[in-house]
């Protein structure tokens, strides 16, 4: 997690780590690296195996095809859900120079659920996850994203270990109010006492 919470730092609160991190499924990506590859590498190394006076050229080539190679796998790294121990980040990656995340709290998560519909998406595992806002009525989805089923039950995890922490940390801050308020009383009691006892001498 070392390596995730360097990566996606920028999006991180003070104190906050990562949890757990849900990707899109490779399958999904996969054509685009292959057309990238094979465009962008193959076909320049063909080239200069039959003309090796262009080498520069070809070379040219092949650096512009491994830049849209690391275009793509970047997109499909950073576009990913971040369970954190705070909340959800919903980071989407748009270019070299364009990231936003979405925050969404674990107390405003009112329901999360998993479909898997399709052949593939069945073989493969993977699907849409659906987080829904409470009382918004707003839903948050993550396509394609591997093995959905594992996403679901990471992320209400985390939730219930988030919502159980804050539980404890609002018991012990009204444990001492009350505290506070009980001693402040006795103090005034025994004000009051030594009051009465210097009225009566």
């Amino acid at each position: 997690m070392v390596i995730q919470d360097f990566l996606f730092r920028k999006h991180l609160n003070d104190g906050e780590t990562i949890l757990s991190v849900a990707h899109k499924h490779l399958w999904v990506v996969l054509p685009t690296i292959f057309k990238d590859l094979f465009f962008g590498v193959g076909i320049p190394m063909f080239l200069f195996m039959l003309f090796p006076q262009i080498a520069f050229y070809m070379l040219i080539w092949v650096w512009g095809g491994l830049l849209v190679l690391s275009y793509h796998l970047y997109d499909w790294y950073f576009d990913a859900w971040l369970m954190t121990n705070q909340g959800v980040l919903d980071v989407e990656w748009k270019s070299f120079f364009n990231r936003t995340s979405a925050r969404i709290e674990y107390h405003m998560v009112e329901g999360v659920s998993y479909e898997v519909t399709g052949f593939w998406q069945t073989v493969l595992n993977f699907g849409v996850v659906t987080l829904e806002k409470v009382g918004s009525g707003v839903l948050v989805q993550l396509v394609n994203v591997n093995n959905p089923k594992r996403v679901e039950r990471e992320l209400l995890g985390c939730q219930k270990k988030y919502l159980t922490q804050k539980a404890f940390r609002e018991h012990g801050a009204l444990k001492d109010l009350l505290t506070d308020m009980v001693m402040g009383h006795i103090k005034d009691n025994d004000l009051i006492e030594d009051l009465q006892k210097k009225i009566n001498e």
